[in-house]
């Protein structure tokens, strides 16, 4: 855990400095997100997980992809998570030799999302992304749980994991204020996460607060 503590810190110290280089860029915005993250169930060699719902905090950073059209926009999106994953739970009574892994994780996302704007509405403007995420995450308490919830055997060995994946969105940016260059934006999303290589992925409801 220490080493992904070390990589947040510097991942964050980069962050910061992009975002003081280009403050005052025209239509840039800066900001800070919560999600809630209803993650899937993962297949081991050793077990499956259970769903899970935990919550995400994040930085956020948008700029236009091209200042002679504002439909089109970058986020960049940086998240930090830790949970407790428990282990699949509907293993049923014929399950003998047929276990579930329990898990705790941390993990740091980076995701890049192209939003265009369908719509714009004045105070209100619905958006549809579709981009990439990459995540470094760490497994560690790992234990297999048989049908009765009970531990079986010796602990797994952690994992350490680079996983990457594709992000969809859609939700709507919320302009509050009346000066088009320095509103606020509240900005509710729904994503969904989907991992190519077993990683962290499920369906995520955002909450955005850009200025």
């Amino acid at each position: 855990m220490l080493r992904l503590s070390i990589v947040l810190v510097l991942v964050l110290f980069s962050f910061c400095m992009v975002c003081t280089e280009s403050a005052f860029a025209k239509g840039e915005r800066y900001g800070v997100s919560a999600q809630y993250f209803n993650i899937d169930s993962v297949k081991f060699d050793e077990g499956s997980t259970d769903e899970t719902n935990t919550i995400k905090f994040g930085l956020v950073h948008s700029r236009p992809i091209d200042e002679n059209n504002n439909r089109w926009r970058w986020l960049f999106n940086l998240n930090y998570l830790s949970a407790e994953v428990p282990a699949q739970s509907n293993l049923g009574s014929q399950s003998i030799g047929i276990y579930g892994v329990y898990q705790e994780v941390q993990s740091l996302q980076f995701r890049v999302i192209p939003q265009y704007a369908v719509a714009d509405w004045g105070w209100m403007t619905p958006l549809l992304g579709l981009g990439i995420s990459t995540s470094y995450s760490q497994y560690s308490e790992r234990w297999q749980v048989d049908s009765d919830g009970i531990k079986y055997g010796d602990q797994l060995e952690d994992i350490e994991a680079f996983e990457f994946g594709l992000v969809a969105s859609v939700g709507t940016v919320i302009k509050l204020g009346s000066n088009p260059n320095a509103h606020l934006q509240l900005v509710p999303e729904i994503l969904y996460n989907h991992s190519f290589n077993n990683g962290l992925g499920g369906i995520e409801f955002s909450l955005t607060l850009l200025f």
